[in-house]
């Protein structure tokens, strides 16, 4: 540590490393080849939907070494490998394996943060694994052991270590399938040296052309350079926090409650017209008000996008005067902005979005006196309920009459980044 101009100025820390990053290899299809045992060691593609021109959400292993990868076409797949095994997403199965798998990292520690689906972050500091005098690296090797046996034998993970969570995550991408490294004080040059700009976690095409047009070209002149160029690059306190990374120091243990927005969509396998939209408009507002409830939030801003077959992309965004809390709070503003605001004549819809954003916590509701307005309960206890019940027994097992009969549309699903 060093002293320049009145600040302090850290240097790489050298610590030794605690923080484990796990996640497992391919997931959603390597899942599928567990449960379909005539599956493994071929290949395997997972999508919503497995029409000819469906998308490729999850490749096996043996299909991404033939060049199938996430976004490629079903119908593009089968002309790879026409002995490719299709199937749609299974969320019950690939949220029971999560469950299954955070047993497993449960028995090291219980400072243990899920990333997504298929990602866990671990603190091993007070680890009694660590107390009883094993390495990080054993540790890493046990878990693999035990994610075989309680997982599957189909399921594999790969583990990354380091002093801090963003060379951990580094670490874990680095031999993939099935690996286990470190990054610490003692390699993190030679790693740098052997990566890309677009390697590092968080560094994308954009970043990446920013860093080029600031003189860095590559990982190693991003570690060498100081944090006064960093900030210039990425704007305050941002390049500082990379310059921070880079060195093993961590920044990136806040618990953040929520991102900007919540929001879903869903596009469709026959196209509709306005008229037709409700179904699809109340069962992305169920899975909002879902994930909002979860949060204990509530939103008093939403948005809906409409892409047309033959018509520009329309959106439109509001702030509302009242909180949206239930499915028919969403439901009803959504549809509004449609009905005000949309072309009249753009035609068939291909794709619907409706997301909610600027967040603000439940608070206990006032309960309204006037029937005429709304009931007199709390709206947010009842989406609770719902919620509860639904969690139990299957996303739409508790519906009201409008969705009865849309069991095919806009199904249960679930996102790599997101376990709601």
């Amino acid at each position: 540590m060093k002293h320049t101009a009145g600040k302090v100025e850290l240097g790489i820390n050298k610590i030794e490393p605690r923080i484990m990053h796990i996640d497992l290899n391919s997931c959603f299809a390597t899942i599928e080849q567990q449960a379909k045992r005539h599956w493994r060691g071929q290949p395997v593609g997972v999508v919503a939907y497995d029409s000819p021109g469906g998308i490729i959400l999850a490749a096996s292993y043996e299909a991404k070494r033939l060049g199938i990868k996430l976004g490629t076409r079903v119908w593009e797949a089968q002309k790879i490998s026409p002995g490719i095994h299709i199937c749609c997403v299974d969320p019950p199965k690939y949220r029971e394996a999560h469950r299954l798998f955070r047993e497993v990292l449960e028995n090291y520690t219980n400072n243990i943060k899920a990333r997504s689906i298929d990602e866990f972050v671990l603190d091993l500091s007070d680890s009694k694994a660590i107390r009883d005098g094993k390495t990080m690296q054993q540790i890493g090797y046990e878990i693999k052991q035990e994610v075989y046996r309680h997982v599957g034998e189909a399921v594999s993970c790969n583990v990354g270590i380091g002093p801090n969570r963003f060379l951990a995550k580094l670490a874990s991408g680095l031999n993939k399938p099935n690996g286990l490294d470190t990054i610490d004080s003692n390699n993190m040059d030679e790693i740098y040296a052997r990566l890309d700009l677009q390697d590092l976690p968080g560094i994308n095409r954009r970043y990446d052309a920013r860093l080029r047009i600031g003189g860095i070209g590559t990982v190693t002149s991003m570690f060498e350079a100081d944090a006064q160029q960093l900030r210039g690059i990425f704007g305050g306190i941002v390049g500082y926090y990379w310059w921070l990374r880079l060195r093993g120091w961590e920044i990136d243990d806040r618990d953040w409650k929520t991102g900007s927005q919540i929001g879903h969509q869903y596009a469709m396998k026959e196209k509709l017209p306005h008229d037709q939209l409700d179904p699809i408009i109340f069962k992305l507002s169920q899975k909002i008000a879902r994930r909002l409830s979860n949060k204990d939030l509530k939103a008093v801003g939403i948005r809906v996008g409409l892409r047309y077959v033959r018509s520009p992309y329309w959106h439109k965004s509001t702030h509302l005067s009242h909180q949206l809390i239930t499915t028919q709070d969403i439901f009803r503003a959504a549809r509004d902005l449609i009905d005000i605001h949309a072309p009249k004549n753009a035609g068939l819809v291909s794709l619907l979005s409706v997301t909610t954003f600027d967040f603000q916590s439940v608070d206990p509701e006032q309960l309204a006196f006037n029937m005429t307005d709304r009931p007199l309960v709390n709206r947010s206890a009842i989406s609770k309920a719902m919620n509860i019940v639904n969690s139990r027994y299957g996303d739409f097992a508790l519906i009201p009459a409008t969705m009865i009969g849309t069991d095919d549309i806009a199904g249960d699903s679930i996102a790599f980044g997101n376990l709601s």
